[in-house]
């Protein structure tokens, strides 16, 4: 190599060090003596579970969104919520019909609410906890948890009606063919939820307390998808409350408004009267005294800042 050139290869290296510095130092590290960044193969940890206290904050969050719905957006959201519940009531007076046990048709009862959760639809038995977190955390009044109950409810119920009537025209040919299984098995679960009446005032009050074993587990079923960041693990904490109230054949309002119908329509030895006075009535009272008293005020109270 010519001595000439030495010069200009040494300039070239100095400019080269002076642009690793200052991009070293650029990034917080040092210029002298600065190791070089160690790039790691290894996964990047992520914790999956969510703490109490901010599963709460979440749910504040939730219920004002709620609370800013519009009527319409409501009322579209209750009509197609209940078919959900209703598929899988369905799918669970099958496998009975079929020969499996109560509780073991149970278990998957759950599905029709992890697909109307991840849907975004709406629940009145869920808002019965939800609503009062916002309400309790200050961010709304009272009557915009009254307004979204009422709305919601009432959606609910057509969707139930809606589908009720949709299922059971299928099913039949319109009335032309004798019900199928399935039918008989909503019939038959129809009367057994009207059965309170033959119990006087104890049978009435009985059905609220069914309605409180209920919704203190079913209104969890949005709390425990705020326990996970994962889509199969809010999935798998869902599935836990939902599965257990089914197999012990609590009584859910939402649940209830398709039943009836299509208990009814069947043939089940049930009037309108009986649906509304001994069941509906009732169970949604204690429903809503489950999700309040023990998930809105008792938990989220307990946990909240």
């Amino acid at each position: 190599m010519k001595e000439s050139e030495q010069p200009s290869i040494i300039s070239h290296e100095r400019v080269i060090q002076s642009g690793i510095a200052a991009e070293t130092m650029s990034a917080g590290g040092s210029a002298m003596g600065a190791a070089p960044a160690k790039v790691s193969n290894e996964p990047t940890a992520v914790i999956d579970s969510v703490t109490p206290v901010q599963m709460g904050s979440d749910l504040v969050e939730d219920a004002t969104k709620k609370k800013k719905f519009k009527v319409g957006q409501i009322l579209v959201r209750g009509f197609l919520c209940t078919p959900f519940l209703a598929y899988a009531t369905a799918l669970c007076a099958l496998l009975v019909s079929q020969g499996w046990p109560t509780a073991a048709a149970g278990l998957l009862f759950p599905v029709g609410y992890v697909m109307l959760s991840i849907l975004g639809l709406e629940m009145a038995t869920g808002s019965f906890s939800v609503m009062p977190m916002g309400f309790f955390a200050g961010r709304f009044g009272l009557g915009s948890v009254i307004r979204n109950w009422i709305w919601t409810f009432i959606a609910n119920l057509i969707g139930g009606i809606f589908f009720a009537f949709l299922l059971w025209f299928s099913l039949t040919k319109g009335g032309a063919v004798e019900p199928p299984g399935v039918l008989t098995t909503l019939a038959h679960l129809a009367e057994k939820k009207a059965s309170y009446s033959g119990y006087g005032v104890n049978g009435w009050v009985a059905a609220i307390g069914m309605g409180i074993l209920c919704n203190w587990l079913v209104s969890l079923a949005p709390v425990f998808a705020k326990g996970s960041r994962s889509v199969p693990g809010k999935v798998m904490l869902m599935w836990l409350p939902l599965a257990t109230f089914f197999s012990l054949g609590f009584e859910h309002a939402v649940v209830n408004m398709f039943v009836f119908p299509i208990g009814i329509l069947s043939g089940a030895d049930v009037t309108i009267s009986q649906w509304w006075l001994w069941n509906q009535i009732p169970v949604t009272i204690g429903n809503m005294l489950g999700a309040v008293i023990f998930n809105s005020t008792l938990w989220y109270r307990t946990h909240s800042a």
